[in-house]
């Protein structure tokens, strides 16, 4: 009897149980299928104009490059307007963003360059739900779910990462790369209409002042508000070195593919496979256990040595079945470190300027993983695989090291 009474005060606890967090999260699912579907269908579309690899990275630069200066921006109108607006005027106006270019496409007016504007369009808008997620979220959960939450909004990542491509491969045969887009564009309406449907975050009288002294506090649209708060600044170094570590390696594996396991394509596919399979599995069924850990601090640090120690084997091992089996591992004990640091963040930013902060570290996020990748290409060039595999090791244990000799961050903990 106490073991089902246990059971069922569990699945209450589940923030799937809460109407709005559910609308949100199912948003979040199809929108992000839709994202990838969408980068997809438009490198390859792409290519098949250009046929220029310069031409693959210029669309990519165009969706990810405004978020550095849209991001703080962004942030700032959250604290300002209720976030569910900014949201929805986001979704709705990436919708019409994405589905002119298969309707220009179709009345045969379409230009390379119109797909380059529209592309920078669409990642000026972007910040504005990933920003308004750390807001949103905090306010339609309780305090004791927001691990879960954050979790689960994770899952939504992983999971269209894991099928988003291969879905994307099928319909651009069926469709035709172009037509694949307007798939997208259902999905921005989807979590628009999502959006509008979640409750209106009430602000007291008080609290709109502390957003006007935040803003002119926090110069810069949030950059001096993050550098005076000492413990979420060092959260945000090590998230940015974090994602700079993953940019390093991704760019080392399809070298580490072809070179060291002397495999092509497909072991290359499978590599990524096993990692985001590991992750997927680590964010559904083990995270959970991580962040409910009282000492946080020691926790995040435990998180960043294991990644290092998981990841270490690649600069040694020369057959496939067993870097597919590291892989996974790595994947595994890397996805808790961005659902803890962000549920820590979440709970150290006062609420009048959560979307300052938050837009500042996105501005700061977006260079982490295109950097990391910059330096490996560089290091793959002049030292090798195993030197590049190397450094992203020693880097993600010297972050732990960090973490658990900085007072500020080992003293974090759960009340």
């Amino acid at each position: 009897m106490s073991k089902l009474l246990s059971a069922q005060q569990e699945r209450v606890r589940s923030p799937l149980y809460r109407p709005a967090f559910l609308r949100l999260w199912l948003g979040l699912m199809f929108s992000r299928v839709g994202d990838q579907l969408t980068v997809v269908a438009l490198i390859w579309f792409v290519l098949q104009l250009t046929g220029s690899g310069i031409a693959i990275g210029l669309i990519v630069l165009c969706f990810q490059l405004p978020a550095v200066v849209a991001s703080p921006l962004m942030g700032s109108l959250l604290d300002r307007y209720q976030p569910r607006t900014i949201m929805a005027v986001d979704n709705f106006g990436r919708a019409c963003i994405i589905a002119a270019i298969p309707l220009l496409y179709l009345t045969g007016a379409l230009h390379l360059w119109m797909v380059y504007v529209l592309a920078l369009c669409s990642g000026v808008l972007s910040p504005a739900s990933s920003v308004g997620l750390n807001i949103i979220v905090p306010k339609i959960v309780p305090d004791g779910e927001l691990e879960r939450a954050n979790s689960l909004a994770a899952i939504s990542w992983d999971f269209s990462a894991l099928i988003g491509p291969a879905i994307a491969g099928f319909l651009i045969i069926f469709m035709g790369a172009p037509l694949v887009l307007l798939v997208d564009a259902l999905s921005f309406l989807l979590m628009g209409a999502m959006v509008l449907a979640l409750p209106r975050i009430q602000r007291s009288h008080t609290q709109d002042e502390g957003v006007g002294a935040g803003k002119r506090a926090g110069n810069l649209f949030g950059f001096g508000t993050l550098f005076r708060m000492q413990t979420v600044f060092l959260l945000s170094t090590l998230t940015l070195l974090f994602l700079f570590m993953q940019g390093l390696t991704e760019v080392a594996i399809p070298v580490y593919s072809q070179k060291t396991l002397g495999a092509g394509s497909a072991a290359y596919g499978l590599l990524m496979t096993a990692f985001s399979a590991g992750s997927l599995l680590s964010l559904a069924l083990i995270s959970q256990r991580w962040t409910k850990s009282r000492r946080q601090g020691i926790t995040l640090a435990a998180i960043l040595l294991l990644s290092g120690l998981t990841l270490a084997p690649l600069v040694v091992i020369h057959t496939l079945p067993l870097a597919l089996i590291v892989m996974g591992l790595a994947g595994l004990a890397a996805a808790p470190y961005y659902v803890m640091e962000q549920s820590i963040t979440q709970r150290l930013v006062p609420e009048r300027v959560r979307g300052q902060i938050f837009g500042a570290r996105g501005a700061l996020n977006v260079a982490g993983y295109p950097l990391g990748g910059m330096v490996g290409g560089v290091l793959l060039g002049t030292l090798g695989v195993p030197f590049a595999f190397a450094t992203a090791v020693l880097l993600c244990l010297l972050m732990g090291v960090i973490c658990l000799i900085a007072p500020v961050i080992r003293g974090l903990r759960q009340l």
